[in-house]
């Protein structure tokens, strides 16, 4: 998600972004739950579950939990870590200066696509 964006750009990253490691069998999101975080993920992998029902999971350079933040909604997912994870975590006030920037904007956009448009695993 960070490759080739410009010093100004990572410099921003930093300031508003704090990083945290959890353990596996950590839930990031609870299907349901208000959201109030989403999540960049530099290491480990998560479950995506749906009523239950795994339907994906998510690996690094994902962004996690945006759905309910930046459409003001519920979780639409559970996502429990299946592993160790380096976490990047941004609040829901301050998630919106990630379409400040062309470039991140359209990762951003282009992981919430994938997201809306349903189940995958990562790469």
């Amino acid at each position: 998600m960070f490759d080739g964006l410009s010093t100004h750009v990572l410099e921003r990253l930093d300031a508003h972004l704090d990083e945290v490691s959890v353990p596996a069998g950590t839930h990031l999101t609870a299907e349901g739950a208000n959201a109030y975080e989403s999540f960049i993920v530099l290491e480990g992998t998560a479950s995506v579950t749906v009523d239950g029902v795994e339907v994906g999971e998510v690996g690094p350079g994902e962004l996690v939990g945006e759905v309910a933040v930046l459409q003001h909604s519920r979780r639409t997912a559970t996502v429990t870590t299946t592993a160790p994870m380096q976490l990047l975590v941004i609040n829901s006030r301050e998630i919106g200066w990630l379409f400040t920037d062309d470039q991140l904007s359209e990762r951003v956009r282009e992981n919430l696509a994938r997201h809306l448009g349903g189940p995958r695993s990562p790469n």
